[in-house]
């Protein structure tokens, strides 16, 4: 029996389109292990800075499960709710956003050799007041939601790599 492929699927079409951003954690634990971290977003606010609190409303780690956010962004508290839309052991993920932010996010999972994972993330994000919409378009933000992101991958290696293990937090690009 062959493993299952994954399709990319094509971002949903927005009417504006959002602030894209990306990067990568490339970490010495199986891909099994980081999947699963993943796959519990409960576990979300001890590696994600600015998600508060992850309910899950049904289908814990399944794909379409769906769960309740609450996430400070630029000093806003906000709630929004996301559908995991494809989950592919071990080597894929991909959610939708909605409520007052809406978009997409994927991460990428890619072994080597059974202990090393490469995860690349990608997430547009759209905010629904037009003033914050400016602001996320901006450079200085975008840059900003860029380092956070890279913050957060850290922390996430930090939390899945045992001690003495290595993780090297980088660009989307970087298995290319």
């Amino acid at each position: 029996m062959s493993a299952p492929t994954k399709q990319k699927v094509q971002a949903p079409s927005n009417k504006l389109q959002g602030a894209l951003i990306g990067a990568s954690v490339f970490t010495s634990v199986p891909a099994h292990r980081l999947y699963e971290t993943l796959r519990d977003v409960r576990g979300f606010p001890r590696w994600a800075p600015g998600v508060r609190r992850v309910e899950v409303i049904r289908g814990f780690g399944e794909q379409g499960m769906l769960s309740e956010w609450e996430v400070s962004f630029l000093g806003l508290h906000k709630k929004i709710w996301s559908v995991l839309e494809e989950a592919v052991p071990q080597t894929f993920l991909r959610w939708s956003y909605e409520g007052p932010i809406t978009g997409w996010g994927e991460c990428e999972l890619r072994s080597s050799s059974g202990s090393w994972t490469l995860a690349e993330f990608r997430t547009e994000l759209e905010v629904e007041d037009a003033w914050l919409r400016s602001l996320v378009h901006s450079a200085p933000v975008k840059e900003a939601a860029q380092g956070h992101l890279r913050r957060s991958l850290a922390r996430l290696g930090g939390l899945v790599t045992d001690e003495g293990g290595r993780f090297v937090v980088g660009p989307p690009e970087l298995s290319s």
